[in-house]
């Protein structure tokens, strides 16, 4: 099969069209360049089209309605697109059919795609061989064609027609078509996948990671920015990319598809233990990862840290409500680790601050509450407390009534400018929290311990309420949570001390509303002031008292009616003409309560906070004037402050112990570390009553070489 050039070409077309030869001319030409040569060169020509013989936009030429036209021109036609239809078609005789065609005026049929079949025809037909009827330019690449499903999403000609109508134009290089017909001589992709991988040959992500559906959403659009972190465009994009956070790279690293990875986001941290050196890196990373989650969204992975048993704990977070609940659950019965909830739970460890009572009962109120609160988290009475308890309600016993009435404190404080705050419920339990919570917040507050009216009831205990004249607000909020078993709290169904985790929103929500308040000039201080406490451990005792009363039992038992037939119990007290137990008893024939319960005698039903708030003077600023200090066996360590303002009931804390300073003129205080002997480097912070106010460091030194450590101890 002999090659000539494209000058000999269209020489050889020009002795045909002045030839008497009354059949077809069939030019083989692959080369883009000298296909639009030789179109170019007879533009005089009529051109005729197969594709026009499309009888639908998606059907392949009707030949017989081509040949009928071929046959009756009556001028010189150019045919194009006649090879492409062929080999597209597969239907080779087709080829035959035209070469024998006889036509009234000369027809130059420029073919691409055909040059095996034609040059099959030259071997079988010596004739037909001849430069009088065909001819052959050099081989070559031409087009590839490139078929895809009707119904995909990619940029294609749409059905054979069109893509018949660029090919006659003479495009060269690939050229995609989407089309139901079964094509030959073609590169077929057949999913979305493929299709991928066609338009993006270095596209490195695999098959598996997507499902055919997305596959498809991503082949329409490609765009990956901005979606959410558990959308699958961001998990491809980090396919692609990958991250340079830590946990989210790992995520990435060890999810095969996107299935995988959804549950990853939250899980892959159950691949560590605590202990592990790269956990609590993965812990803060995840955490912050996830701080936007829903709690429908970590339900599932909630349920799976159970695998976890005692170190169930170090797995969540307080990123959602449903989280927190579950590190309270893990608590239950156990040893509370407050370096782990610093971390998990901040919020949960502030709660269990000891704050340092004042007063001639000081020392046992600071150490009951601190107890009281453990007990209430962990979910268990000691019989030690229970004990305690039952020793501080008999009468003369009890240590409330040290304490001023909530009305002569209140009638004492300067009023002006001040907005009120009432926290239905708000004990004694929570003002380590407040005190924590207002010095992140920047308030300083002012704590007055007082008692309530027995029994603990509203109804008893909101005269000032109704006294107040400026501007108040009343929050409900955490005494329905307490006695409505709102929100699966009820403990029936709940034995855990879930609701903790609202009580402790709600009183974040009360600062809130202070903050507002001050920051607004609305006033100068708000006074956070409280009907009455409510008792956790009451509810979980479980157990009535064996004297029976002539009247039932109220508000969960905790309190009835007097009547003189009444044996008096041994932990009842009796005021406003009603029985109220002091122990966590209940009186027969009141219900259980659901939650928590008041009415009774208890230290956390009977001692509630009235807090003084003000924006805190951020101005003050702290300095340890002897940061090396020097002890011996007859000398204490001491410690002198320097203070930009004067101040009153300056005390520091070291080690968990509270220790007082006393003004010594010009700005100075001076604190005696009584107890503190070792030596070594110490951090201590600094109050002023009950707001922090500054952290110092100081050393302890020998005060000679000749005293050792142990002489101490």
């Amino acid at each position: 099969m002999k090659t000539v050039s494209l000058d000999a070409a269209l020489a050889c077309i020009q002795r045909y069209l002045a030839s008497k030869v009354s059949t077809p001319f069939i030019v083989v030409v692959d080369d883009g360049d000298e296909y639009a040569a030789i179109v170019n060169e007879l533009d005089t020509l009529v051109k005729m089209r197969v594709s026009d013989y499309c009888v639908r936009e998606d059907a392949f030429p009707d030949m017989d309605a081509l040949c009928g036209a071929l046959s009756a021109a009556d001028k010189n036609t150019l045919l194009v697109g006649f090879g492409e239809s062929v080999s597209l078609n597969g239907n080779e005789n087709a080829i035959g059919r035209l070469k024998d065609l006889s036509v009234k005026s000369k027809v130059v049929a420029v073919c691409r795609g055909i040059r095996g079949a034609v040059g099959a025809l030259c071997a079988d037909d010596k004739k037909f061989s001849t430069s009088r009827r065909v001819c052959f330019l050099n081989a070559g690449a031409s087009y590839e064609v490139v078929k895809f499903p009707s119904d995909m999403n990619v940029p294609a000609e749409k059905g054979l027609k069109a893509l018949l109508r660029r090919m006659e134009s003479g495009y060269s290089g690939n050229i995609e078509v989407k089309t139901t017909l079964t094509l030959q001589n073609t590169e077929e992709k057949h999913c979305a996948y493929e299709a991928v991988q066609y338009f993006k040959p270095t596209f490195s992500v695999d098959v598996a990671c997507l499902s055919d559906t997305l596959w498809a959403e991503y082949l329409a659009d490609e765009y990956l920015e901005g979606y959410g972190l558990f959308n699958w465009r961001t998990f491809l994009k980090l396919k692609l990319e990958s991250s340079n956070d830590i946990y989210l790279k790992y995520v990435i690293d060890t999810s095969a598809d996107f299935e995988t990875y959804s549950k990853r986001l939250l899980t892959a941290l159950l691949d560590f233990a605590p202990n592990d050196k790269d956990f609590h890196t993965m812990y803060k990373a995840r955490k912050a990862l996830l701080k936007d989650v829903k709690n429908n969204d970590v339900a599932e992975y909630i349920a799976e840290t159970l695998v976890k048993e005692d170190e169930r704990a170090y797995y969540l977070t307080d990123n959602t409500t449903a989280e927190r609940q579950a590190v309270i659950e893990s608590l239950d019965g156990a040893e509370i680790a407050h370096d782990m909830l610093e971390r998990v739970y901040p919020s949960l460890r502030e709660y269990l601050n000891d704050y340092t009572f004042g007063g001639s009962n000081g020392e046992l109120l600071t150490d009951y509450f601190a107890e009281y609160k453990r007990q209430k988290l962990t979910n268990r009475i000691s019989p030690k407390f229970h004990d305690k308890v039952a020793a501080l309600a008999v009468d003369g016993s009890r240590p409330y009534n040290s304490l001023k009435t909530r009305g002569e404190v209140l009638d004492s404080l300067n009023k002006e400018k001040t907005a009120l705050c009432w926290v239905d419920a708000l004990g004694a339990e929570y003002i380590g929290y407040i005190q924590s919570r207002a010095n992140s917040l920047g308030l300083k507050i002012t704590v007055h311990t007082v008692r309530t009216n027995l029994p603990t009831l509203t109804s008893f205990n909101n005269d000032f309420y109704n006294a107040w004249s400026g501007a108040i607000t009343k929050i409900e909020k955490l005494d329905n949570v307490k006695h409505k078993g709102e929100k699966d709290f009820n403990y029936e169904t709940t034995k855990t001390p879930i609701h903790l985790a609202t009580e402790l929103q709600i009183i974040d929500e009360a600062l809130e509303w202070t903050i507002s308040k001050l920051s607004g000039k609305a006033a100068d201080k708000v006074i956070i002031v409280s009907d009455h406490g409510a008792s956790r451990l009451a509810v979980i005792n479980e157990r009535e008292c064996k004297w029976e009363m002539a009247s039932k039992g109220q508000h969960s038992g905790r309190c009835c009616p007097c009547d003189e037939a009444d044996v008096k119990s041994e932990y009842a007290t009796r005021e406003n003409d009603f029985w109220v137990l002091a122990n966590y008893d209940r009186f027969k024939g009141g219900r259980k309560a659901s939650v928590e319960v008041h009415g009774g005698a208890t230290l956390e039903e009977v001692v509630v906070p009235i807090i003084e708030i003000e924006l805190f003077d951020k101005r003050i600023t702290i300095t340890n004037t002897t940061p090396a200090i020097t002890t011996s066996f007859k000398k204490n360590a001491e410690i002198t402050l320097f203070c930009t303002s004067s101040l009153k009931n300056v005390s520091v804390r070291v080690c968990g112990r509270q220790y007082a300073a006393e003004a010594i003129g010009n700005k100075k205080y001076k604190a005696v570390l009584a107890d503190i002997k070792k030596t070594g480097k110490y951090a201590a912070d600094v109050f002023e009553a009950e707001n922090l106010i500054g952290q110092v460091e100081f050393e302890i030194q020998r005060e000679s070489g000749k005293t050792n450590d142990s002489d101490w101890f």
